[in-house]
């Protein structure tokens, strides 16, 4: 997924909402910015939107919510890899370049950028279709371990469908540079959650009201990214008209089953503690958690546009090693001092987030942070695996979800238990993560990015293809 800027071709070049920079080097502070400014609108609605339920609802229907939200950030696991598959399919075919075995098919970049787009837009719909089905499916045993109504885990899984829509849209607009729209729709991503919330506060409505309005949400977005696809990609004729290659929803199948490995594994972990609270601890001391968890998603979600800056580089090999150290660089540098505040700042913080009573928390809010910021390095660490077409850090990932599953289940007296297990198997991870990476962060010539293919069977597609003969 190149990052193309200055030198872009066509109408990545012109289009007004596309940054500027040296596509030689790491992403820089323009693109940044623009990023920083649409993830952190959404972060800090998102935050706000438990903010205000945790003085609405009681302790038990907060916990509910926060399980409810949690699972469906799992179950959109898959579309989450279909949105780095297509940022690297429509970047490539912007340049002309198919070297990952996209097979886009014949015609100009901009015919090419299209046929991507359209690929993934129908899939999007597939796959969010099958997803809402596999929740409804599952929703007794789900609400059953979760301690929910059955119908509130369904209309989780209905939310799936427009939320793999926006993941596929995010990842064209990535793909096709428009920072600008991106950043608007994480924005409005944020604002509907917020407005569920604020919503149920002049209603008085319970857990069943919000998830309602926040499956609604995302039916609101879902129209606003479709408006804001590039023109070329003809984003509501892909939702609905078959494209001229039949093989493009397998070939696509399978490359979002290899994203799906580390992108799964990092969703999974990050959303995990909280199920596992809501599982193990009595009701009110899961509401207290999740509180807790805020500053732990701040911190995760506050740092994670790091990694969607850096990727594109992270994908090619002359840029792969100075984006990977840039990005784990500013992640800890800037967790870094987050940890410092809120060891510095904890009880005033948690008082003004989650009000009074949950000022206990106070003095060891700066674990959940220090949590964050260790998934936030993870996510760097899984972004590169997933620039360079491994695997790796995805199965160590879900080897660490497992063992923290196993250790909260022998070690859970009270929320300080529960986010020590999670502390300790984060950092336990990173180091691990940075094993996996040692090659690509001591030399720039190991791993491949976008100048060659990453794995053997890239190799032999790009051998066989008559185009590069």
């Amino acid at each position: 997924m190149a990052h193309r800027e200055e030198a872009a071709p066509g109408p990545v070049a012109s289009s007004p909402d596309t940054t500027a920079g040296d596509p030689r080097r790491p992403p820089g502070a323009r693109s940044g910015a623009v990023l920083l400014i649409g993830t952190l609108t959404s972060n800090v609605l998102s935050y706000a939107f438990f903010a205000v339920l945790s003085r609405t609802l009681s302790g038990d229907d907060l916990g509910a919510v926060g399980s409810l939200v949690n699972l469906s950030v799992l179950a959109g696991v898959p579309a989450l890899g279909l949105q780095l598959v297509a940022a690297r399919l429509v970047s490539r075919a912007m340049s002309g370049d198919a070297a990952d075995g996209g097979r886009l098919g014949p015609g100009p970049d901009a015919e090419a950028a299209a046929s991507a787009i359209h690929g993934v837009m129908r899939a999007s719909a597939a796959l969010g279709l099958l997803t809402a089905v596999a929740v409804a499916a599952l929703s007794p045993v789900l609400a059953h371990l979760l301690h929910l109504s059955p119908l509130t885990v369904v209309v989780v899984g209905a939310a799936m469908l427009p939320t793999a829509v926006v993941f596929a849209a995010q990842g064209a607009l990535q793909g096709s540079e428009r920072f600008v729209r991106l950043a608007v729709v994480l924005a409005a991503a944020g604002v509907a959650k917020f407005a569920a919330a604020w919503l149920v506060t002049r209603s008085g409505g319970g857990v069943g009201t919000v998830i309602t309005l926040f499956a609604l949400g995302w039916v609101v977005v879902a129209g606003l990214a479709l408006a804001l696809l590039p023109r070329g990609g003809r984003p509501l004729a892909a939702l609905l008209v078959s494209g001229r290659h039949p093989e493009r929803p397998r070939h696509l199948a399978r490359l979002v089953a290899a994203a799906v490995v580390p992108t799964s594994g990092l969703l999974f972990l990050s959303s995990l503690d909280v199920l596992l609270a809501r599982h193990h601890l009595a009701p009110e001391a899961s509401g207290a958690y999740t509180v807790g968890a805020l500053f732990e998603k701040a911190a995760f979600w506050g740092l994670g546009f790091l990694a969607t800056l850096f990727y594109p580089a992270m994908a090619q090999r002359s840029r792969r090693r100075a984006a990977l150290l840039r990005a784990l660089a500013v992640t800890a540098g800037a967790g870094t001092i987050g940890v410092a505040l809120t060891a510095l700042l904890g009880t005033w913080l948690v008082t003004l987030v989650g009000g009074p009573a949950y000022a206990a928390l106070g003095p060891g809010l700066w674990r959940f942070t220090a949590l964050g910021v260790c998934l936030a390095l993870v996510q760097v660490i899984a972004y590169a695996g997933v620039a360079a077409a491994t695997t790796r850090m995805g199965l160590a990932m879900w080897v660490a979800g497992g063992l923290a599953v196993a250790l909260v289940s022998g070690h859970h007296a009270d929320v300080d238990a529960v986010v020590d297990v999670m502390l300790g198997v984060a950092v336990a991870l990173v180091v691990v993560g940075l094993v996996i990476e040692r090659r690509s962060l001591l030399d720039p010539g190991e791993a491949r990015g976008e100048d060659g293919p990453t794995s053997v069977s890239e190799r032999r597609r790009a051998r066989n293809d008559p185009r590069r003969r």
